[in-house]
């Protein structure tokens, strides 16, 4: 069982960094704003990935640009610069992944015809 549940995370990376050009970090990333409840902020993805908070932002930037997560104001803000909150509506991101992996193995499909 453990080891069914490792080669379906295995694919799952793969096909998030092939499908979206991710790379390993935008991918742990993504990952750990899926299974975060009230969704994640740029200090928790840096913090947890033990990267700068540049980099985290970086990320969090094509991940929402990919479509793959939401930006949302923080309600909680001490003044200054506006925190944001990322996180995924799972029903959402759902259809887009399934959407995604169907056209992936349509193209992979005409490339294997072609050889």
């Amino acid at each position: 069982m453990n080891y069914e549940i490792n080669e379906k995370s295995f694919l799952l990376k793969r096909f998030l960094i092939v499908a979206y050009a991710l790379s390993e970090a935008d991918v742990d990333a993504f990952l750990r704003i899926v299974n975060s409840a009230e969704g994640k902020d740029v200090d928790s993805i840096s913090s947890d990935l033990g990267i700068s908070k540049s980099r985290a932002s970086l990320i969090l930037k094509k991940l929402s640009d990919a479509g793959l997560i939401e930006k949302q104001k923080s309600p909680v803000n001490k003044g200054g610069r506006p925190k944001f909150v990322y996180s995924v509506n799972k029903p959402e991101l759902h259809n887009k992944l399934s959407k995604k992996a169907a056209e992936v193995c349509q193209d992979l499909q005409e490339i294997v015809s072609s050889v």
